[in-house]
């Protein structure tokens, strides 16, 4: 099933920019096929964290190279200036954690690799800051598969299971987020978080 490494891993830098790929399932019945023995679990968290740094860092250097004119078509005139200077206020103070911690809100890995790209973030400061998230993100997904093909006889339920509790987890994520104070979201800059989560629906 050697195969399955390279849908694991296309299917991953393709997420970035196609979100409706079931990118997560395939790497969770990766860790389950891992627990039963038909994949190696090392290889599978190896390609797992390659594909995700890989597409986060191609979808980054596009928004940089030509994101300006795109996004100026998204949000209209006047307002791509606006939405650049909050954006790049929220990563001048904490744009590690952003980075890091983006691929765990739904449709934060493309706004947040596409908002850091437009908005030219250092890639000294998001390349570090990706591979952290990506190794976390990475163990969290494959994990899932894993426990799950221990618990389940067949690989295919574990890879079920573990895609309603990761799919679960983010649902009260995102209603936590949406339910908070409307100051928390807000900083020196403005509304940041609502620009932010304005490009997610835009990118969608």
């Amino acid at each position: 099933m050697q195969w399955a490494y390279v849908v694991i891993f296309v299917l991953l830098v393709g997420d970035c920019l196609l979100p409706f790929l079931p990118a997560e399932t395939s790497v969770i019945a990766g860790g389950a096929l891992a627990a039963g023995g038909q994949l190696r679990l090392p290889v599978v968290l190896v390609a797992t964290v390659a594909a995700v740094a890989a597409g986060d860092l191609l979808t980054h250097e596009a928004a940089r190279r030509g994101g300006r004119r795109l996004f100026g078509r998204w949000t209209g005139k006047g307002r791509p200036r606006r939405v650049l200077t909050k954006v790049s206020g929220a990563l001048q103070r904490r744009g590690g954690a952003i980075v890091a911690t983006g691929r765990f809100v739904p449709m934060g890995r493309t706004a947040v690799a596409l908002a850091t790209g437009y908005a030219r973030f250092p890639r000294r400061r998001f390349v570090p800051a990706l591979l952290v998230g990506a190794v976390l993100w990475s163990c969290y997904m494959v994990s899932l598969g894993y426990l799950g093909g221990r618990v389940f006889d067949q690989p295919y339920t574990a890879a079920g299971v573990g895609s309603v509790v990761s799919i679960a987890v983010t649902a009260v994520f995102a209603i936590r987020q949406a339910r908070a104070p409307k100051k928390q979201h807000e900083g020196p800059n403005g509304r940041i978080s609502d620009e932010l989560h304005g490009q997610g629906r835009a990118q969608g």
